[in-house]
């Protein structure tokens, strides 16, 4: 059987809040709605996963559960296991059903596993000893345990730095608010070390993951910024006013007859990590169409589509 991500199904962190949760399924029930997708069997396949996922995470005891059997078993998405291990064998239904997967009804239908029981077995004889990705997942506590966990920070936190809440879920189901700092500069997959906020006095962990910002780009320590022109502007040249990551407007010249993607490069204006290491700044021509215009501007086009001579598909026509 394989292990389903529920927070990956829904696109939240593991430490997200019920709110957040509550959003993200909102959002893409909406989305993957067969109203909305008439005909669109994958669509249909992930409103029914996306659903399943919002049954358990939605519940605050099913997620209790959910964490507990991940954590324990260092589960990853995708991975396969035997369910039989746990002394779960598989129902044949010949009418009916839930609609939820094997991998639901394994851990919540009617004949699913006695999981209270099955935790109980592992805090007796110590429980397995494995690191998580995010957990350190001793199932019977010991003084000075770490754990691990990440969070994702927008790009422009990341650059300019600031201070994070996180969330972090107990063994127990309690919820432990933890404010730390975000240093300036910090690169995606660097790990902070909150001492003391682990289990017991042990460390916490937090490997920090960089999401990209709108219209911007991360590649090592360049960054890239799109930046939209109109058609005439790209023709002509034009001069643009573009605004750091830090808040730095600063003017751009835009080259009479840039097309969409050329890159202008300005130097020493990227990315600049804790070491003080910096890169470039590349501005992305971005080309757009006005959604509307005028009868003159309209007469303007149709007499330019007279007179131009220039075919950019060559011979192909």
């Amino acid at each position: 059987m394989e292990y389903k991500d529920y927070y990956k199904i829904l696109g939240v962190s593991r430490d997200a809040t019920q709110e957040e949760i509550k959003r993200a399924y909102r959002r893409l029930a909406k989305k993957y709605h067969p109203d909305a997708n008439p005909g669109d069997k994958e669509a249909e396949q992930k409103f029914k996963e996306i659903n399943e996922a919002y049954q358990v995470l939605g519940d605050e005891e099913k997620r209790k559960k959910y964490d507990a059997f991940g954590q324990y078993y260092d589960f990853q998405n995708g991975m396969n296991f035997d369910p039989s291990d746990f002394g779960w064998q598989r129902r044949t239904y010949t009418t009916g059903g839930s609609g939820f997967s094997d991998f639901f009804e394994m851990l919540f239908g009617e004949n699913g596993l006695d999981l209270d029981s099955i935790f109980e077995g592992f805090a007796k004889r110590g429980g397995p000893f494995s690191f998580s990705r995010r957990f350190y997942n001793t199932a019977a506590a010991h003084k000075g345990q770490n754990m691990e966990t990440e969070v994702e920070v927008d790009l422009e936190q990341a650059f300019n730095g600031g201070d994070r809440i996180l969330s972090i879920r107990g063994r127990d189901g309690s919820i432990k608010r933890i404010r730390m700092k975000i240093p300036a500069g910090i690169l995606d997959g660097d790990k902070i070390r909150l001492r003391g906020q682990g289990i017991d006095g042990g460390d916490l962990m937090v490997t920090v993951r960089i999401k990209p910002g709108e219209g911007w780009e991360l590649q090592g320590l360049d960054l890239i910024k799109d930046v939209p022109v109109l058609p005439w502007e790209a023709v002509l040249g034009t001069t643009v006013t573009v605004k750091s990551l830090n808040g730095q407007k600063f003017s751009v010249k835009i080259p009479a007859g840039t097309s969409t993607g050329k890159k202008l490069r300005i130097s020493g204006m990227g990315y600049m990590d804790r070491k003080g290491n910096r890169g470039d700044l590349y501005i992305r021509i971005k080309i757009v169409i006005p959604e509307h215009i005028t009868p003159q501007e309209k007469e303007l086009y149709q007499k330019l589509k007279e007179i131009s001579q220039w075919n950019p598909r060559g011979d192909e026509e």
